[in-house]
């Protein structure tokens, strides 16, 4: 059996036992992601009939704050999966080179997986489970675009059947706190990225993403 086969069962459980150990500040950081990102959106909707400009600023500035959100999540989960601390300035401590490199690599994402969909949609499917975790290389390992989709790819290999039905179980969890008034999304978002962190890190351990230093800068 590959090592890097993992029970989905287990990722979850340790996203909930550890979402529990740290519920007061999950819940809280969950929250103000949340409030970061919507408010400016909800702004941008306001001027949307009466001045179009202040709309697309307020709409980049959601963009901008999205990104620096999602980096500090990783971050945070990792930390938290590692035994450390964490706090709501983590969140936001991302600085601008970061923050550029995580947008061009999350753009390259979506361009490989869109153009996965228009051929057929199943090779669409396979590249987003492939390079799932470029973020991850990008925020603990400092890669450029090119070697972090590289690098997920390194990690996933062997691993696709698990970690698709990791995402198909992460996504149904959100469904459910979806569905309970949306309140329970501040307790499956937490549960979901720190089972997401476990994962990544039992598919690091096995020294997976070592390979993709050698493997160069082109997609696998």
């Amino acid at each position: 059996m590959d090592a890097r086969k993992f029970e989905v069962g287990d990722a979850i459980r340790f996203g909930w036992e550890t979402t529990k150990a740290n519920l007061t500040l999950v819940v809280i950081l969950t929250l103000i992601a949340a409030l970061a990102t919507g408010i400016p959106s909800a702004i941008a909707q306001g001027f949307d009939a009466g001045s179009p400009v202040l709309a697309t600023v307020f709409r980049l500035i959601g963009a901008i704050v999205s990104l620096v959100v999602s980096i500090g999540a990783i971050r945070i989960s990792l930390r938290l999966h590692d035994g450390g601390s964490a706090s709501v300035r983590d969140l936001f401590a991302a600085d601008g080179s970061l923050v550029w490199q995580y947008f061009l690599a999350s753009l390259l994402y979506g361009v490989v997986v869109a153009v996965g969909l228009v051929l057929l949609i199943i090779p669409g499917i396979i590249f987003g489970v492939r390079y799932v975790f470029y973020g991850y290389a990008v925020v603990e390992g400092n890669a450029r675009p090119l070697e972090a989709l590289a690098r997920s790819a390194a990690a996933t290999r062997g691993a696709w059947r698990s970690v698709s039905l990791f995402g198909l179980a992460i996504f149904l969890l959100n469904i459910l706190g979806a569905l309970l008034l949306g309140v329970g999304l501040l307790v499956t978002v937490p549960v979901s990225a720190l089972a997401a962190a476990w994962v990544y890190r039992r598919l690091t351990a096995t020294g997976s993403l070592a390979t993709a230093d050698t493997a160069g800068k082109s997609l696998p």
